[in-house]
C-alpha cells in the first residue's frame, strides 16, 4: 500500500469526508486530495494528519514502524515530582542543553519530563524532539518532525549511525547521519531536499541516536 491508499483507507474507516478531515488536519480539501490521489508523497503536517486518523505517523508514511539501532520499547510520560531518577528514566531537554550535555546544571527532575527506556540505556542518555523535516524520507528510515528520539553518548559513532552533534561556532546540536567517506566526514539529512554538510573530523558528537518514537 502506498501513503495515499492508507490515508484513504483510514479516513473511509472513520467515516469521514475529504472536507472533514481536511478541517481536522488543518489543510485545505485540495491539498487532501494531492495526498490521496498520489500526487503528494511527503505531507507537510503528517503528524496532524497522523493524529486525526487515529495512527502512527512513520506507518501512515512508510507502512511500517521502525527502530533506528534497538529493538522496540515501550515508555511513558511521567511528569511526578516525587519520580526518582532511575537508571530506565531519562529526561527530555531541549537542543541547547543536549549542546552542553552533560555539562548542564544538576537536573532538576521536577523541571523536566521522564521518559522509560530499555534497562541497558546509561544515566547519561537523553531524549530529544525533532525539529524540522530534514530527516524525514519518503522512503527508508524517516524520523518526522514531533518525534522523540534517544540519544546514547556512551556510545561511539560509526558511519551510518543517526547522531546529534555540535557544529563549531554554534549553540545548539544538529540530528544528521554521520558519513564517512574517503576520509571525508559528512552530515547527511534523510530528506533529499537537503544537502550533506562536510564537516572537520573532529567533529563533535554529542551521542548515538538508538530509538525514535511518537507521543499521542
Amino acid at each position: 500500500m502506498t501513503i495515499a491508499e492508507r490515508v484513504k483507507q483510514k479516513r473511509t474507516d472513520l467515516r469521514l469526508t475529504q472536507a472533514e478531515l481536511a478541517k481536522h488536519v488543518g489543510i485545505s480539501q485540495q491539498s487532501l486530495q494531492k495526498i490521496e490521489d498520489g500526487r503528494t508523497q511527503n505531507p507537510r503536517k503528517l503528524l496532524n494528519l497522523a493524529k486525526a486518523l487515529h495512527c502512527d505517523a512513520e506507518w501512515l508514511l512508510l507502512g511500517t514502524a521502525s527502530e533506528v539501532r534497538e529493538s522496540a520499547s515501550s515508555y511513558t510520560n511521567n511528569n511526578s515530582s516525587s519520580q526518582s531518577l532511575e537508571t530506565n528514566l531519562r529526561p527530555i531537554i531541549t537542543t541547547q542543553q543536549a549542546a552542553q550535555w552533560p555539562n548542564i546544571a544538576e537536573l532538576d527532575e521536577r523541571k523536566f519530563d521522564w521518559i522509560e527506556t530499555p534497562e541497558s540505556t546509561s544515566k547519561s542518555a537523553f531524549w530529544l524532539n525533532v525539529i524540522g523535516d530534514s530527516m524525514m524520507s519518503p522512503s527508508g528510515a524517516s524520523v518526522p518532525e514531533g518525534y522523540l528520539i534517544l540519544v546514547e553518548p556512551s556510545l561511539t559513532a560509526k558511519n551510518g549511525d543517526l547522531i546529534i552533534a555540535k557544529v563549531a561556532g554554534s549553540k545548539d546540536v544538529t540530528f544528521k547521519k554521520l558519513v564517512i567517506d574517503a576520509g571525508r566526514t559528512y552530515l547527511t539529512p534523510l530528506n533529499p531536499n537537503y544537502r550533506p554538510i562536510e564537516v572537520p573530523n573532529d567533529l563533535t558528537v554529542i551521542g548515538v541516536v538508538t530509538q525514535a518514537r511518537i507521543l499521542f
